[in-house]
């Protein structure tokens, strides 16, 4: 047994939960062979045995008014939430619904946005060896040929169908 083991049954084996012969034995066997588990084993038996031979102690006849007065004390010191708070989460929210629609009034119309003029736009690549599509650059320099092999097609803008 490992003193793990050991520390986490203690409380069964002392209450005498544990009935096993087999489990009885490995707890013995580790008193046996370890001191720190041993010299715990024995602390907490001593403060057991203490507290059982201790007289039970009786509250006095005042006990419960004097406990029931200072818990009335302590319940008027916890703060209850403000009368106003409705009304300052009401205005807090009035705030943020005025601030949105002065910002949608501040926003520019699109349909007042310049139409663009539709633009060359090239056709994208795809290559077989590679798992991506590409697009021919139609600043890049060709040495000779066609400089748009795979042609080029009239891309519209999505402002130039309104």
């Amino acid at each position: 047994m490992l003193c793990s083991e050991f520390l986490e049954r203690q409380t069964e084996f002392r209450d005498g939960i544990i009935t096993s012969s087999r489990e009885l034995h490995r707890f013995a066997r580790h008193l046996v062979h370890c001191t720190a588990c041993r010299r715990y084993d024995a602390t907490i038996r001593q403060a057991v045995q203490a507290l059982h031979s201790a007289s039970p102690i009786a509250p006095s006849p005042s006990f419960r008014q004097r406990l029931d007065a200072r818990l009335a004390v302590e319940r008027r010191r916890v703060p209850r939430p403000p009368a106003l708070a409705g009304v300052s989460a009401t205005m807090l929210v009035l705030a943020a619904l005025a601030l949105f629609f002065f910002e949608l009034a501040q926003r520019p119309r699109i349909a007042r946005a310049p139409l663009l003029p539709p633009v060359a736009f090239p056709k994208p690549v795809a290559s077989a060896g590679l798992p991506f599509v590409s697009f021919q650059d139609p600043r890049a320099r060709v040495v000779s040929g066609n400089p748009y092999p795979y042609g080029t097609t009239l891309f519209t803008p999505a402002s130039a169908s309104r």
